[in-house]
């Protein structure tokens, strides 16, 4: 499945989140950060999503690898299930990777999955479960909304210049880090990810904000071109 048709699907579910938000949050208003919830996008697809202490013992997985499984989809009952036992950013990325799953992949019945963050999307990792992780990016961080809240966070519109000024702002104990970074690094993204002060004004992080890990947000920064590169 290629990524225009992830993306799709993820744009799909947010129309539908965002057409019957009066039926789903009568007499409130959220902001669109809000509605971005994994068990909201369950919700809309008539599905039983469930947050429990624990999902059991330790499974064995590829290659004898043992994990504690964070997250479940069965299909035959409709159900999604994610551990309350990881940070909350991992509850909401799994439980979007589950979704995922349920989303892209009709001929999966039931699917478990360790603890999912967002950061192992640039690693080998099978293509179902590549497919499952963008789309949890897509869901959570929608394209249009972040290249918004970036322009606001920075004040500018476009790829984000990497100046020595710029990069004193960023990090003003090792400007050189940012200024000297590898293209192939993700050291640039995770600056602008987890920034909290710039042009002396205090932020609250991008990946705050959208209740992402530091580098689940670098991943998407990237993949949408926010870094400026001579």
């Amino acid at each position: 499945m290629n990524r225009e048709s992830i993306q799709q699907a993820a744009h799909r579910l947010h129309k539908e989140i965002w057409d019957n938000q009066e039926r789903l949050w009568p007499n409130r208003h959220l902001t669109p950060f809000q509605m971005l919830a994994p068990e909201v996008a369950a919700h809309i697809l008539g599905l039983d999503y469930q947050l429990l202490p624990n999902l059991g013992s330790p499974l064995f997985g590829r290659e004898g690898e043992r994990f504690k499984a964070a997250g479940l989809m069965n299909r035959s009952i409709r159900r999604i299930a994610v551990s309350t036992e990881f940070p909350m950013n991992v509850i909401r990325f799994t439980g979007a990777h589950e979704v995922g799953h349920f989303v892209l992949h009709e001929d999966e019945v039931m699917h478990r999955d360790k603890p999912l963050d967002g950061s192992a999307r640039g690693q080998s990792r099978p293509p179902k479960e590549r497919e499952a992780d963008y789309f949890a990016a897509c869901f959570l961080i929608p394209a249009r909304l972040l290249l918004d809240a970036f322009a606001a966070q920075f004040q500018m519109k476009g790829p984000f210049p990497f100046t020595d000024t710029t990069c004193y702002h960023l990090n003003p104990s090792d400007p050189w880090s940012l200024l000297n970074a590898e293209r192939d690094s993700l050291d640039r993204e995770i600056s602008l990810a987890r920034c909290a002060r710039f042009n002396n004004r205090n932020l609250i992080p991008l990946s705050v904000q959208f209740g992402v890990s530091d580098i689940a947000m670098a991943i998407r920064i990237r993949e949408l071109q926010l870094v400026r590169w001579p």
